[in-house]
This record gives structure tokens, sequence and C-alpha cells, in this order.
């Protein structure tokens, strides 16, 4: 990423999207409680399991994509299809540069590797997941990147730290855990006073329970349906995102200011729908193991070829997953 990446709080068309390849327009900044719809690009929530350690608790929660080579490379291009989305959350919750940011459940590093852009070179970054081979990918795509971060294989009650930190920030992390509540207050520990949490989440059900398509796609509603099959039943929550208000009051934090992102995808080309196969393929065993038919032994690229033929035939367009981001100081 060359040059500022920020952007301002004002309404402006941003260049080519990521996710579609078309300009896309940014909504105003988001005021207090309220969540704006945004151009941002937005998808699917699965994500590494943050390192708090989550072994009690009402849902069964496990990271159902694991941690092969292949899922680190999916996690990097799900990185790609975010990058509008994370930067915008950056802005809004007003991390700067020079600040000292943690992110927690770091997975290969992407969200790590954004903030230390964002932050620039007299901030600093310490990224902490609980699996070891991410944090190995993490540090080798540091090292790549030419970017100075601190990756540690730790769980937030066993980490330590001898400094406060200006803001943790996370992407899809509350969502795989059993009490998302106790790990936000957890993390918020690690603060200085009125440091900054920035927490991303995914709002699967909105697709769910909603349109996903105009016109309507017989594939995309599939693929959206058998999606959220398999993520809920691995133990995620798919409401995390709208619940982000709660899960911040229940952790003893101050109110957060919230935002909606989404995307419309027009282009059968674009990188929205890459990621769409890679995601299947990934989510392919963990449906298996939990005995959900369906798109499980389906050939995702015939699957996701299928979906460019309709939304070419019909010339119309998908509604990615939303995410909410949500920020506050404590």
């Amino acid at each position: 990423m060359t040059g500022d990446p920020r952007v301002t709080g004002e309404a402006a068309v941003t260049g080519p999207s990521p996710v579609t390849g078309e300009a896309a327009v940014t909504g105003e900044a988001a005021v207090a409680g309220e969540a704006a719809v945004t151009g941002e690009a937005a998808v699917t929530g699965e994500a590494p399991l943050t390192g708090e350690a989550a072994v009690t608790g009402d849902r069964d929660v496990h990271y159902l994509l694991g941690h092969a080579p292949d899922e680190l490379d999916r996690l990097d291009l799900q990185g790609e299809v975010f990058r509008d989305a994370t930067l915008r959350a950056f802005d809004d919750a007003g991390i700067q540069p020079g600040m000292r940011v943690l992110d927690i459940g770091c997975g290969s590093g992407d969200v790590s590797m954004t903030v230390a852009t964002w932050v620039g070179e007299h901030g600093a970054v310490v990224g902490i997941d609980r699996e070891a081979r991410a944090v190995h990918a993490a540090r080798i795509r540091a090292e790549h990147g030419g970017v100075g971060i601190e990756f540690h294989c730790s769980d937030i009650e066993s980490f330590v730290d001898d400094q406060p930190f200006d803001a943790v920030v996370g992407r899809f992390v509350l969502m795989h855990q059993p009490r998302p509540a106790e790990v936000l207050h957890a993390v918020a520990t690690r603060l200085r006073r009125g440091g900054v949490v920035c927490m991303i989440e995914t709002y699967m059900q909105g697709l769910l329970s909603g349109a996903h398509s105009e016109p309507h796609s017989v594939v995309y509603d599939r693929i959206v349906q058998w999606k959220g099959r398999v993520v809920g039943g691995a133990g995620a929550d798919c409401a995390a995102g709208a619940r982000l208000p709660a899960i911040f009051a229940e952790a003893g934090l101050p109110r957060p200011a919230t935002r909606m992102h989404a995307h419309l995808v027009s282009d059968p080309a674009g990188l929205y729908f890459e990621f769409l196969e890679r995601s299947l393929a990934s989510m392919q065993p963990d449906a298996a193991r939990q005995g959900i038919d369906g798109l499980t032994c389906d050939d995702p690229a015939e699957v996701i070829g299928q979906l460019r033929d309709e939304v070419a035939r019909s010339g119309g367009a998908l509604l990615t997953w939303p995410v909410v981001a949500a920020w506050c100081r404590v």
C-alpha cells in the first residue's frame, strides 16, 4: 500500500473496488449507535479464532476452516476483499499514525499488515493468535512485505506485554467465541486510558433472512443458505455484527458507534466470485463432518461458474455479506 491510505468521513467516490473493479461510493461518517450502509467491500465472516481461550460456554464453537496452507491463502484473498471496509473502520474509530495497536485473532496477518500501514513507521503493531501455523504464516508474510510486526502464539489470558496499547482491533473474531463479551472485556484491559476498541464482525443473518440479489439468483441463494448452515452449525454467531452494541455493553464498554458495510457486485469476473469459490472449497470438509448436504459434494468451480453465467445473463447484482464495524474509546 502506498501513500496515505486513510479516508475522510465525508461522502466520497473511491477508486476501483477490489471486489467489483468498479467505483464504490462511501457514505458519511456514522454517528454513535447507528449503522450506515456504505459501498465498502463485505463478505462472509469466516476467520481464525482469537487467542482468547474458548473452552466453555453455551455454544460449541470451533474455527471450521482450520489453518491449512490453502486456508491461509484464502484468508489472504479475503483480506483483499475486505480492504476498503477495514480501512474505513480504522478511520471511523480514530486510529492514528504513531499508535501502538494489538490485533487479536490475527490469523495469517492481513489485519495486522493493514493497520501497520495505517499507523506508519512511528507506530507499532502486535498480532496474537493461538494457532502456531497461522502465526508462522503471518511472520513470513510480514517479512516479505518489509513490515515490522510482532506476532505471538498466545491466548488473551496468558498474553503479557510491558506496555499498554493505544488501540485493539479484531476482524471476524467475536463471532467464534462462546462468550464474546468476556473476550472484549479482556482485551480492553490491555489499553491505556482513552484507548480505542475497534471490532469488525459479520452480519450473515442479514442475507439469510432477506433479499440478496436482483433479480433473484437461484444459485446465489443455494450458496447463501448452505454457507449459513455450515458456519452456524460450527457454533459461530451469524448475527454477531448486529449484536456488537449489546456485546460492548455486556463487556462494560461505552456504547459504540457503528457502521454497516456491504457491496453490490455485478462483474462475473470480479474478485468476489473467486473468493466465493475458495470459500466453498474450504468449507466442504466441515460441512461433511456436520452431515450437511447441498453443496457439500459439488465442485466449487462448477457452482461458481453457474453463478457467473447466471449473473452475466441477467445483468443483475449480488449483495455481499454485510459486516458491521463498532468502535469506542475506553
